[in-house]
């Protein structure tokens, strides 16, 4: 193969590839819990509300009786965070191949007024038919010893699995 076929062949390969690389999982849906922390049969399951476009994602989370929705965008960057116990803070997503990564950092107050940092960390999995979303997730705080961090959370990490209430 001469060096120009070579370069031709290396340029066709290289642009083939990107629309693949830019191809991200589309998690726009509404998913209702079928089991949170590997409890089933909850009457108040959560629900969970996603509206994706290239740049955002929008979070809509109802516990209960308490909704909060968070918009964040998908490059990576920072933006306002609430959950919906009340707690503010930072959250951001990424892809990461076709997980969703979400992280939110929010900064809570002790018994004793001193402050206590949480990170928790999300990877989204939305099956193949887009039917059923696996969320895994991990709390930590560096303000908190392991061993008291596995007593307050011994389930911590744990999986939810979500089922899609509206058409793909």
């Amino acid at each position: 193969m001469t060096r120009i076929a070579q370069v031709v062949f290396g340029f066709v390969l290289g642009f083939a590839a990107i629309p693949l690389a830019a191809t991200k999982a589309d998690s726009s849906g509404t998913y209702t819990a079928k089991q949170k922390g590997g409890k089933s049969g909850d009457p108040n399951p959560v629900v969970i509300h996603v509206t994706q476009t290239d740049t955002t994602i929008e979070i809509s989370r109802t516990e209960g009786e308490k909704s909060v929705t968070n918009r964040l965008p998908l490059d990576g960057s920072e933006a306002d965070y609430s959950s919906p116990t009340g707690k503010h803070g930072k959250g951001r997503v990424q892809f990461q191949g076709d997980d969703l990564l979400v992280e939110w950092h929010a900064t809570t107050s002790g018994a004793d007024g001193k402050p206590i940092r949480w990170h928790t960390k999300e990877r989204w999995k939305l099956s193949s038919d887009k039917r059923t979303l696996t969320v895994k997730s991990e709390v930590d705080s560096p303000d908190f010893p392991p061993a008291v961090m596995a007593a307050a959370l011994p389930n911590n990490p744990w999986t939810d699995t979500y089922q899609r209430t509206d058409s793909p």
